[in-house]
């Protein structure tokens, strides 16, 4: 088997291969795992004739080509099946440097736990639906009796397919289960196979069961029928429970293995070291317990994750010394959650990426920036950057990292940049706007109404965001922007929030118009969901506009006190200055 690998790595490029066994209906079978390269950017279904022309001396193996990044994802993110096949008995071929995830005993207890809650729900609800089955076959009604037995394998199948393979398909088609977990197990196309019209037939049929039964529509099963399918399917489900269970008891294995490396790790040298969190009194003071102990989780969570060299406290607006704001509900009858804003300053990649962490008794929005922006947007005298660093609350530091060298702002600089930013998006905003306009008045077309209205909401709050606090944003869906905001002003926020489920439903549909208009996926908004995210959008807007007039006057107070101070300095030292005596 090996001199075929090692051919059929030289025609395509590969990382690893793994090779691994298992019983299919009696039969034991042989699969490969083929990783493509990370840095291939071929599609892996084009190199799949490559694939198929090198192992055609190995028929009884099948085959999955596998892009490195995904299968990295699948065991990050807990698959069962990927964690089985890529051990390190299994692997036949290494050639790649990117070693795979390697999950602790925590993370497989995880797996093992979440397998367990899905799949033996499945097992419950298919021994009742197969004794259905056969109270109905007792009976005679052959057509309720099909139906049972559809319940029974959809159910199933769902089971395998989130314990085992991690995937999700509510759908109630088999065929369609099938098509997803021929993926992993080849062998199950041959059950109902198109060349075999008979038995396609009948896997059409048990699909038409669900709803003709379900909605009382006419519809006929013979007793021949039913008893084919019954011996086709019940071996099957058979053997799904059996395949769960063979996964689970390997999985043990490999738990019972991974209990002694926690110990092992302990004991090395290079051992991570302690994160220690320093939260400052003024928003201990505002923080009950429970909130300090979340904050301080969610906190050290990031930390680790994103390998942070530095992480602040921003605060609520950049003027005032507050730290924390309020989240504002949709339902005004629950209490609000604190609300805390941190930048968090990551050396683990190139790249910047932010997102909102809700937990039930605080609420985080984190800003991530990759250490070298940071250094790049310090030289160029970066308003956000300057002010955060010298006036946020410094939560961690790492200490084998440098500190940032902190410039003196360039306020005449700042207007200028925060001006003509302002101006730009200010215009393209307005040009959306009044497309919109043209849309609801014109075209009666709420669809593309909503979705331009969206467009001008998003260039305002990108605008708006870097003419008041000097940040680029790195991602522009709304909900994230309409946070960020808040950092300028709560009534900003604010606008989309008071109104009820209203409000709510009308921002919705505003955030989602994009997807909506791109992917045709969301039902179209009606005239009044339109109509409040119009007025709320105009509230936004012309607060937008007065925090913007605010804060350029705010600046030019500060070019001028500067000016001002310069001319006092300049003075004070003409004063200083000694003449010459004539006296000799």
């Amino acid at each position: 088997m090996k001199p075929i690998l090692e051919k059929l790595a030289e025609k395509i490029p590969v990382d690893c291969i793994y090779e691994f066994p298992y019983t299919f209906l009696g039969e034991e079978k042989q699969h490969l795992l083929i990783v493509i390269d990370s840095k291939c950017q071929v599609p892996a279904k084009t190199l799949e004739p490559m694939a198929e022309l090198c192992l055609a001396e190995t028929p009884l193996h099948s085959y999955t080509l596998i892009p490195y990044g995904e299968l990295k994802t699948a065991i990050k993110n807990g698959t069962l099946y990927s964690t089985l096949a890529c051990r390190k008995q299994h692997l036949k071929l290494s050639l790649g440097k990117k070693p795979l995830p390697h999950l602790t005993q925590i993370e497989l207890e995880s797996i093992r736990t979440k397998a367990r809650e899905h799949f033996e729900k499945a097992a419950i609800k298919q021994r009742d639906f197969l004794e259905g089955m056969e109270f109905y076959r007792s009976k005679n009604n052959f057509e309720q009796a099909l139906f049972m037995l559809h319940q029974a394998t959809e159910l199933t199948f769902r089971g395998i397919e989130k314990a085992v393979f991690k995937r999700d398909r509510p759908c109630h088609s088999l065929q369609e289960h099938l098509k997803l977990i021929t993926r992993y197990i080849p062998e199950l196309a041959t059950l109902f196979d198109k060349e075999e019209p008979h038995y396609y037939r009948l896997v059409k049929l048990i699909d038409q069961s669900y709803t003709a039964v379900r909605y009382e529509r006419q519809f006929e099963v013979e007793k021949e029928e039913i008893e084919q399918l019954v011996f086709k399917l019940i071996p099957v489900l058979d053997w799904c429970n059996d395949y769960y269970h063979t996964c689970m008891i390997e999985l043990d294995a490999m738990i019972r293995q991974a209990s002694v490396e926690p110990i092992i790790q302990a004991t090395t040298i290079n051992a991570p070291p302690t994160i220690t969190l320093s939260l400052p009194d003024q928003l201990r003071n505002q923080l009950n317990e429970q909130q300090a102990k979340a904050l301080t989780t969610i906190c050290t969570n990031l930390i680790k994750k994103e390998a942070l060299q530095q992480l602040v406290l921003i605060g609520h607006e950049t003027h005032e010394s507050q730290k924390i704001a309020f989240y504002q509900c949709d339902n005004l009858d629950i209490r609000q959650t604190e609300h805390c804003y941190l930048l968090g300053i990551s050396t683990k990649s190139s790249t910047s990426k932010s997102h909102i962490i809700a937990h039930t008794d605080i609420r985080v929005t984190v800003i991530l920036c990759a250490s070298s922006r940071v250094s790049q947007a310090l030289e160029k005298k970066n308003r956000f950057f300057i002010q955060t660093l010298t006036h946020g609350t410094v939560l961690y530091q790492n200490a084998d990292q440098p500190l940032f060298s902190i410039p003196e702002p360039d306020w005449m600089l700042t207007l200028e940049k925060a001006q003509a930013a302002w101006n730009y998006k200010k215009y393209k905003a307005d040009t959306f706007l009044t497309c919109a306009e043209l849309a609801i008045h014109q075209r009666q077309d709420t669809h593309i109404a909503m979705f331009l209205l969206s467009q001008s909401m998003e260039q305002l709050c990108i605008g708006l965001i870097y003419a008041c606090l000097g940040y680029h944003v790195d991602q522009s869906t709304l909900p994230f922007l309409l946070q960020v905001t808040k950092l300028i002003s709560p009534q900003l926020a604010d606008c989309f929030v008071f109104g009820g489920d209203d409000t709510k439903q009308a921002f919705k549909s505003l955030a989602n118009s994009l997807h909506a208009v791109r992917y045709k996926k969301e039902a179209a908004p009606n005239d009044k969901e339109l109509a409040i995210a119009m007025a709320c959008y105009e509230r936004f807007q012309a607060i937008a506009i007065a925090s913007c007039t605010t804060n350029f006057a705010q600046l030019e107070k500060r070019i001028l006190a500067e000016s001002s101070n310069k001319e006092l300095v300049e003075s004070a030292k003409d004063d200083h200055v000694v003449k010459p005596s004539n006296a000799l």
